[in-house]
């Protein structure tokens, strides 16, 4: 028990630091404790789980030791979004608590297709459409290939939506809908406390991705950007986010990260400037990187880059054609910029 991490970074509420296979190497998981004021009773709150892994469950389960909460003192189960170090142990976790399981209906429908037993011959041709070299890479590693096993989910009993209060006791939580980095993904707010668990939109150190890939509809850049612009709305004292510390002044932040999207449109419309590019030569001018990268910096790179170029067409600076291939090129519109 001497390794667990765990630290009451506001009263009644409990930073769990949680092990990843993978940078960033730990994910922030939280406790809230609630009073019923009747019979002063505990009920606890969890806010994302980690992954399935061994060493993440047996953290987390000396964390509740160590912080007085009995497994079956935890009613709600609440997550920010599918991906697996936030959801990754629901399965597990409800099975040990009895708790409730609340999620936004868009990520429970991307949970379900998360890991798919074989690619679609769609997605393949989707990857060549965009201008990535498949035949340069190999094999492409599968995300069933990585966290089989780890990615142990559950059905939510609530279905999180904008503006949901969820009572902990005498808290309050309050799902705040953020979509951008993931379609259904929600803020949890606490507006007695002016306390957010951020989840993955809001960051202290790194800028959360945004990609567009097989899946992806819409415009996912700029619902992130609106989600920023409507989180900079709310009375906020204290930021939990899922990776880095506690930090104060979320609208400063909000604002960083703003203006690093705006500075990488800037640079897609100067790439642009030189002529007609596919996503995948975009991404390699925009991130710098080269054939030898790895494959799991290569395709990340690509997928943030087509949401900055589609962003760039919705608001019509950027038009799209194919060439004799049927590659997608993205070039400037006329009187753009």
């Amino acid at each position: 028990m001497s390794d667990t991490k765990l630290s009451e970074v506001f009263p009644g509420i409990f930073l769990l630091y949680l092990p990843l296979p993978m940078k960033p190497n730990i994910v922030n998981v939280y406790l809230v404790r609630g009073t019923h004021e009747e019979n002063s009773e505990a009920e606890w709150a969890l806010v994302d789980t980690g992954i399935g892994s061994k060493d993440s469950i047996a953290a987390f389960k000396d964390c509740l030791e160590i912080a007085g909460c009995r497994p079956e003192q935890i009613k709600k189960i609440v997550i920010t979004h599918h991906h697996p170090d936030h959801f990754g142990c629901a399965g597990p976790y409800k099975k040990l608590t009895g708790a409730e399981v609340y999620i936004h209906p868009a990520e429970w429908e991307r949970s379900q297709n998360f890991m798919p037993a074989d690619r679609p011959r769609w997605v393949t041709d989707w990857f060549r459409s965009h201008g990535l070299p498949l035949e340069n890479f190999g094999r492409i590693p599968k995300q069933r290939d990585f966290w089989q096993g780890m990615y142990r989910t559950a059905a939510p009993d609530v279905e999180l939506s904008d503006g949901l209060r969820i009572p902990v006791g005498d808290r309050v939580l309050q799902a705040v809908w953020t979509p951008g980095h993931a379609a259904g993904h929600c803020v949890i707010y606490l507006p007695e406390e002016l306390v957010m668990i951020a989840g993955d939109h809001l960051l202290p150190r790194i800028t959360p991705h945004v990609g567009f890939g097989p899946s992806t509809e819409g415009n996912p850049l700029a619902d992130f950007i609106a989600s920023h612009e409507k989180i900079q709305k709310l009375d906020v004292d204290f930021v939990l986010p899922a990776h880095g510390g506690v930090f104060q002044d979320h609208i400063k932040r909000s604002n960083q990260i703003i203006k690093h999207h705006r500075v990488r449109l800037q640079q897609i419309v100067d790439i642009l400037r030189r002529g007609p590019r596919n996503g995948y030569q975009l991404a390699r001018r925009a991130f710098d990187f080269d054939d030898d990268s790895p494959v799991t910096y290569q395709f990340p790179a690509t997928f943030e880059t087509l949401a900055h170029a589609e962003y760039l067409r919705h608001q019509g600076k950027v038009n799209v054609e194919k060439d004799r291939d049927g590659t997608i090129l993205y070039e400037l519109s006329n009187g753009s910029y």
